[in-house]
C-alpha cells in the first residue's frame, strides 16, 4: 500500500493512537516511518498551517454547557461589539456572517438579501458559570438582544480538512460511521466529578503537546505521574466519549479552505432526523446540529461547510439541499474572523480574561 500527504494529513487530524510511540504506530498503518510522520507534523507548524496539536474533548462530558449565539448589531458597531466579546475565555469563536458582496442576491442561499443576525460566537462554560457569563455578555451587548442557540441534537462533529477536495463540490461517499452521531436526544451525556488529577490531565492535554516520538511520556513527566497510568486514563476517556481524539488542528484558511459558511434550514420536526443524517453523510460537512428556532432567526438545522471559493460553496449548498430533500435554506458566509481558539477547560481558578 502507498500513501500521500493527504492521507497522512487526514490521519493526523482524525487522531493519533494513544500509545507510547503513537507516530510509529500511525506510520505503520500508512507504510511510513516514524520520522516521516513527525516530520510532516512539524512542517505543518513551521509553515503556519497547524494551529494546535493536542486533545479534543467532549464539552458536555466535562460538565460544560455550550451554545451558539448571535447578535444583530449595526455595521458601525461591529468592531466595538466584537472587541467586547473576544476577551472572554468562554468565547472560542467569533465571526461576522452574512452574504459576500461579490455574489448576486438572487443566488441560491442568499434569501433575497433578507436580513439575518451578523455577529456570531460560541460560548462554553462550566454548568454553574454558564448563565453568569451569558448575563454579562447580554449586558455588554445591550440594547441588542443575544440569540442563544444550544444544540438539541448532534449529527456530526468532524473537523477534518482534506486538501484534495477543497475545490470540489461533488459528493464523496464512504465517510467513517464514527463521525456521525445520528440522534443524541436520548444519549447519555452525564459527566462525573473530575478529580484534581483528572483536571490536571485535561489542562496538560488541551494545549500543544510536545512534537516528540513519545509525547505521552513527556506529558507524564510534566504531571509527575506514571506514563502507563496516563495512557490508561486517556484510553478510558476515549472509550467513554470524554476524549474525542488527540490530533492536529489546522488553520483551515492557510490550507486553502477560505470559504467558510453556515448553512441553515427550517425543517418540520418529523423530518429533522432524516435530513440531519443526509447532511452528515457529506465529508465536506464538518458540523451538523439541530438547534431551537428563535423569533429572530427561524431556522433549526445547521451544517458547516468549507471550500476554496464562494461559488464552490454555493454549488455544494445546492447539493446538500437536494440530497436532504430541503428547500429555502440560507447560506451565512463567514466574512470576518475576530477570534478562533480552542476551549480552555478547568481554567476557572485562573484569570478568566484574555488568552
Amino acid at each position: 500500500m502507498t500513501t500521500d500527504n493527504n492521507d497522512l494529513l487526514v490521519s493526523l487530524q482524525r487522531g493519533i493512537p494513544v500509545a507510547r510511540r503513537p507516530f510509529a504506530e500511525l506510520g505503520e498503518t500508512l507504510e511510513l516511518s516514524e520520522a516521516e510522520v513527525l516530520g510532516t507534523l512539524r512542517a505543518l507548524f513551521d509553515e503556519k498551517q497547524a494551529r494546535r496539536f493536542g486533545a479534543v474533548f467532549d464539552v458536555r462530558r466535562l460538565g460544560y454547557l455550550s451554545a451558539l449565539c448571535a447578535v444583530d448589531v449595526p455595521e458601525d458597531e461591529v468592531e466595538t461589539r466584537a472587541a467586547a466579546l473576544t476577551p472572554y475565555t468562554g468565547i472560542t469563536h467569533c465571526y461576522v456572517r452574512g452574504w459576500p458582496p461579490e455574489l448576486p442576491l438572487d443566488t441560491p442561499g442568499a434569501g433575497g438579501g433578507a436580513h439575518v443576525p451578523n455577529l456570531w460566537f460560541t460560548l462554553a462554560r462550566l454548568d454553574g458559570l454558564f448563565q453568569q457569563e451569558l448575563d454579562e455578555l447580554k449586558a455588554a451587548m445591550a440594547p441588542h438582544r443575544i440569540l442563544v442557540l444550544p444544540a438539541i441534537r448532534r449529527f456530526k462533529i468532524d473537523v477534518v480538512f482534506d486538501p484534495s477536495r477543497r475545490n470540489r463540490a461533488e459528493i464523496f461517499p464512504g465517510i467513517e460511521a464514527r463521525a456521525i452521531t445520528p440522534d443524541v436526544a436520548g444519549e447519555d451525556i452525564s459527566f462525573r466529578d473530575f478529580s484534581d488529577r483528572d483536571k490536571a490531565i485535561v489542562r496538560a492535554m488541551q494545549g500543544n503537546l510536545p512534537l516528540s516520538a513519545s509525547p505521552f511520556d513527556d506529558v507524564a513527566a510534566q504531571l509527575g505521574c506514571d506514563v502507563d497510568a496516563l495512557i490508561h486514563t486517556l484510553r478510558e476517556w476515549s472509550a467513554s466519549g470524554i476524549l474525542r481524539r488527540i490530533g492536529v488542528i489546522l488553520r483551515h484558511r492557510n490550507m486553502g479552505f477560505k470559504a467558510n459558511a453556515m448553512c441553515v434550514w427550517k425543517v418540520p420536526a418529523d423530518q429533522a432526523l432524516e435530513a440531519g443524517r443526509a447532511l452528515a453523510s457529506f465529508p465536506q460537512v464538518t458540523h451538523c446540529y439541530q438547534r431551537p428556532r428563535d423569533p429572530d432567526f427561524d431556522f433549526d438545522l445547521y451544517a458547516m461547510i468549507h471550500t476554496a471559493a464562494w461559488p464552490t460553496t454555493i454549488d455544494l449548498f445546492g447539493q446538500l439541499q437536494r440530497a436532504a430533500g430541503l428547500k429555502n435554506g440560507r447560506v451565512l458566509c463567514s466574512l470576518r474572523e475576530f477570534k478562533k481558539t480552542s476551549p480552555k477547560y478547568f481554567s476557572e481558578d485562573a484569570d478568566d480574561r484574555g488568552n
